[in-house]
């Protein structure tokens, strides 16, 4: 069994009371993540997928006559990558358009997931496949696709009920897409896209103490004399550092504190007094959670940090309460009255809030006692970072909302789906609050960012998963009194991104090569243009050349690859740069970028040191736009398109024709 193992899960709210465990070391039993992907490549699904095939030196060919020269090492067989195929961040191809029918790739997929599902449940799985399941009846969860380009994706969910819920006394009995759960840590997600909303660019830059006098605190005049191991610089925090990580903040503050009086004898440390420690962590130690702004403040300005501001990322949900608390001053609203303006109300997430309530209790998933159910409602600091109730219908809203700048306009909603920083793994970095998974497809080494917000807190968990490149994503909710809860519900996702991420790229695929495959050519008269365009899935593990490519261009006669100074003998791929829409918001155009660089996902993957790999594996970010002829970019070519998106006309840029698609 191939076992990966994570301590202390980093997206967990603070435990109060019977809310069950925050961390500990877990196993991740991975053969129900590959039991899933072996489902999502079964009949004729599979056959639509290139062929795999590793690759020594992935389409470098510079990069080999340069370790034959003995310029640069040999790659040794553990730097064996796949090639990447496409080559910027944005997408290859147009969006998919087709998610939900019986043609398109990824319901074929989501439908060989889904019934594999329904076989193990249903105990119809031999029993070596259906060891990879163990415990997945036991955790209650809902799951569903979403897309800009087809509505009708949102049928494609699955729900499972376990028998803690069917027996369930309070709440609801069974789940569907408007059964209401705990996000947890998703609720850090409409943290931030409240503040982006509400709050002012210079909002987001002030010092904490100007926007809360309560965290100012006597610093002595001479900064070198400020012990920065023992001191918060709150004055150096701003709503921006909170959003992305960067704060330096400690995971949890006083909510983390284990202190027991009784084992100071047997752990260690001095005997103290819970009172010095702040007004809100007394009132806990004496079992109460009803603490006001002053008190939690007070309780934690005099705390050390765990890092400098912005040194380095590190996981805090005591950033994001503090977070909502500046957000609340600085609108002078509360933080419930802000999510419901600024985004419940306007994207119809009718039902969405920050504590359960008695007119929605019968649609709730009420996992483990009612008590400790309501007890999770009972800090309402807690509310900025974990406290949101949400239905996979209203996360479908959300996510939709997001993809489509609904609330926020393009342009912002463009800079917020990026990364601020990184962790120390090539794949995760991190935004605000996005946590961005670099997945790898596993065909062809291309690279897609998944924006993501993971939620994992005692009893329940969930994610929101934005993928730009496909203008599509995903939602899932989930809650247990199972121990194993998290790690299920991880490997659950697992499996998921691994049936929909390949589905995705390959439905594009086809459509793209449906929609501009073909001969494209000049109206006659004294022009005689032509211009070809193919697709070369090619097996060649050198050739990173795979996608929509030109074929053949040819002009006057002369023939534009071979002969002229732009693309040398080459088959240039086709990368999708910008769409026009029509005003309908139908794609009307859409440009394409050229390109013949040599681009892999690492510089190890083309045998190659960082700095000669700047150029001989990142070659689309060095070279592309360098070309421009008469004003006009060399490496363009615009596509009008018809009302289904297929191209009916090709203008390349700088040649300033236009030639007509035949019909075939």
């Amino acid at each position: 069994m191939d076992n990966a193992y994570i301590s202390c899960s980093t997206s967990r709210r603070p435990r109060l009371s019977g809310s069950g465990q925050i961390c500990g070391t877990y196993a991740i039993d991975r053969s129900l993540y590959n039991v899933f992907l072996a489902a999502g490549r079964n009949d004729s699904v599979s056959g639509q997928y290139p062929n795999r095939h590793e690759a020594e030196t992935p389409g470098i060919k510079t990069a080999a006559k340069m370790r034959s020269s003995g310029q640069v090492p040999a790659q040794l067989p553990s730097q064996r990558l796949k090639a990447a195929l496409g080559d910027f961040i944005t997408p290859t191809y147009p969006t998919p358009v087709d998610l939900s029918s019986n043609h398109s790739l990824v319901q074929a997929s989501w439908k060989n997931l889904t019934s594999t599902l329904d076989k193990y449940l249903q105990g119809k799985l031999n029993a070596s496949m259906g060891a990879a399941f163990t415990g997945v009846e036991d955790v209650t969860f809902s799951v569903g696709l979403f897309s800009l380009n087809d509505p009708k994706s949102a049928r494609l969910q699955y729900h499972h009920a376990a028998p803690e819920i069917k027996n369930a006394t309070v709440g609801t009995r069974k789940v569907d897409e408007t059964s209401i759960y705990r996000v947890a840590s998703v609720s850090k997600l409409v943290t931030v896209f409240a503040g982006l909303l509400e709050l002012g660019d210079e909002d987001w830059h002030r010092p904490l103490t100007e926007i809360n006098p309560s965290f100012k605190r006597d610093m002595a005049k001479n900064a070198s004399a400020v012990d920065v191991i023992k001191t918060i610089q709150w004055d150096k925090i701003t709503p921006w550092a909170l959003a992305t990580q960067l704060s330096g903040l400690p995971t949890l503050g006083f909510l983390g504190d284990v202190y027991d009086k009784a084992k100071t004898s047997e752990y260690g440390g001095p005997v103290v007094n819970t009172s010095s420690l702040g007004a809100c962590v007394e009132k806990i130690y004496k079992g109460s959670l009803d603490c006001s702004i002053d008190e939690i403040i007070s309780s934690l300005r005099d705390l050390p940090p765990t890092y400098l501001p912005w040194k380095t990322p590190i996981y805090s949900d005591l950033n994001f309460m503090l977070l909502g608390l500046a957000i609340s001053d600085l609108t002078n609203k509360s933080i419930a009255d802000v999510y419901s303006a600024s985004i419940f109300s306007p994207l119809n997430m009718t039902s969405s809030s920050i504590r359960s309530q008695n007119t929605t209790l019968p649609r709730e998933v009420v996992v483990g006692t009612p008590e400790s159910y309501h007890l999770l409602d009972a800090l309402p600091v807690t509310a900025p970072s974990g406290g949101v109730l949400s239905t996979l219908s209203d996360l479908r809203k959300l996510g939709l909302g997001i993809l489509n700048s609904t609330l926020l306009g393009a342009e912002a909603t463009d800079r917020w789906l990026k990364p601020v920083s990184h962790t120390a793994s090539l794949s995760y970095s991190i935004g605000a609050p996005w946590e961005i998974y670099r997945y790898v497809h596993p065909d062809t080494g291309r690279v897609t960012d998944v924006y993501t917000k993971l939620g994992d807190a005692g009893s329940y968990g969930a994610a929101l998963a934005l993928i730009p490149q496909y203008d599509a994503g995903f939602a899932f909710l989930n809650g247990a009194t199972s121990a194993a809860r998290s790690e299920i519900a991880l490997g659950i996702l697992d499996a998921v991104t691994a049936t929909v991420l390949p589905a995705l790229e390959a439905e594009a695929r086809a459509e793209a090569k449906r929609n501009f495959v073909g001969a494209y050519a000049s109206a006659g008269g004294t022009l005689n243009a032509t211009l070809k365009i193919g697709f070369n899935q090619s097996t060649d593990p050198t050739d990173v050349h795979s996608s929509l490519v030109v074929t053949e261009w040819m002009y006057n006669g002369t023939d534009i690859l071979r002969n002229g100074i732009f693309f040398q003998g080459s088959a240039p791929r086709l990368e999708q740069s910008i769409v026009r829409p029509a005003a309908n918001g139908r794609p009307r155009q859409v440009a394409f970028i050229l390109s013949n660089y040599d681009q892999t996902p690492t510089y190890e993957a083309a045998g190659l040191g960082p700095w000669t790999g700047f150029y001989h594996s990142n070659g689309d970010f060095t070279y592309t736009g360098q070309q421009n002829y008469g004003g006009q970019p060399v490496r363009e070519l615009v596509f009008d398109l018809d009302e289904k998106g297929a191209a009916v006309k090709c203008t390349p840029s700088y040649q300033r024709i236009t030639l007509t698609r035949s019909k075939k």
